[in-house]
């Protein structure tokens, strides 16, 4: 009995650590949708765009898979500011834009699985580091070095983001443009330009969060991308809009209620305790566990 319990909480806390990863990917989408009201159906497979850049780092050049953390910001960042200038922007304020900027991000989702493929063929992939083979015990559960430092360094990211939103100029317009557009156009700021930098900022906080998951993670492949996808909508809605520490809650939660569904109903099943405890929120709480609900006027 004793040995099957550490084996389940061995499994509960791995997943609750997959947790923290989630929380850093729905952030990016949440800023995406608070301020665009935007679904970015494309999240999970720029997210997988930051598993092959750390992927070919290390194999090219055998640097540290968490150095080409901030390579992937940075090269996410462009790529989504790019895609948004040419595809996104064009449509979102126009009668019908938020189903066109659903069909746009699921164009560019097709679009970019379909490169991948091209280019690294749909064979799953992996590369040795460090941090995985380095494991860290206490109480009789074990951790990889990996998993922890992508655990902790999901959750200083996010510290990071809600300081940035809190204290940075920019940050403030991008609050301002998520609460009211008009009034911010109204007071002087620039719209269009803090759609674009949201969008750049949550691809680039997508990216890193692949990177992190790249260490341990072993299949590394084109199509990798729709899992992170249903996760990070899941944690978003879970959480509700406006409570960036609420992402992390609902990660971890959603993380841990996986773990709890591949002993109760096996691991290929994992996701129906998942979507069944997210239904039951929805339907008592729709606008999430830390949204604030929407007036009618």
């Amino acid at each position: 009995m004793i040995e099957w319990g550490l084996t389940y909480a061995q499994l509960v806390t791995s997943y609750a650590i997959l947790g923290g990863v989630y929380a850093l990917t729905a952030l990016g989408l949440s800023l995406i949708w608070g301020v665009m009201r935007a679904v970015n159906w494309a999240h999970g497979d720029l997210l997988m765009l930051g598993m092959y850049v750390a992927y070919w780092m290390v194999i090219l050049s055998g640097a540290d898979p968490l150095i080409s953390a901030l390579i992937a910001f940075c090269l996410l960042g462009g790529l989504g500011a790019i895609l948004h200038l040419i595809a996104i922007e064009p449509v979102v304020e126009k009668p019908g834009g938020h189903e066109a900027t659903l069909l746009t991000t699921l164009g560019i989702s097709l679009v970019i699985q379909s490169i991948a493929l091209i280019l690294w063929s749909p064979s799953p992939r992996s590369y040795d580091n460090i941090y995985k083979s380095i494991y860290l015990e206490y109480a009789g559960i074990r951790t990889s070095l990996a998993e922890a430092i992508a655990f902790s360094l999901s959750l200083i990211a996010v510290f990071l983001v809600d300081q940035f939103m809190r204290r940075s100029r920019i940050g403030k317009a991008i609050r301002a443009v998520s609460q009211n557009p008009i009034g911010a156009r109204v007071v002087g700021i620039n719209v269009s330009r803090i759609r674009l930098l949201t969008f750049a900022l949550g691809v680039g906080l997508a990216g890193v969060a692949g990177v992190l998951v790249s260490t341990f993670y072993p299949n590394i492949r084109p199509l990798a991308g729709y899992i992170w996808d249903i996760a990070s909508y899941v944690v978003v809605i879970f959480a509700g809009l406006g409570s960036i520490y609420g992402v992390i809650f609902a990660g971890v939660a959603i993380g841990t209620i996986e773990g709890l569904g591949s002993i109760f109903f096996s691991n290929a099943f994992r996701n129906i305790l998942t979507f069944s405890v997210f239904l039951l929120v929805l339907l008592l709480r729709p606008q999430g566990l830390f949204g604030k609900a929407m007036r009618r006027v």
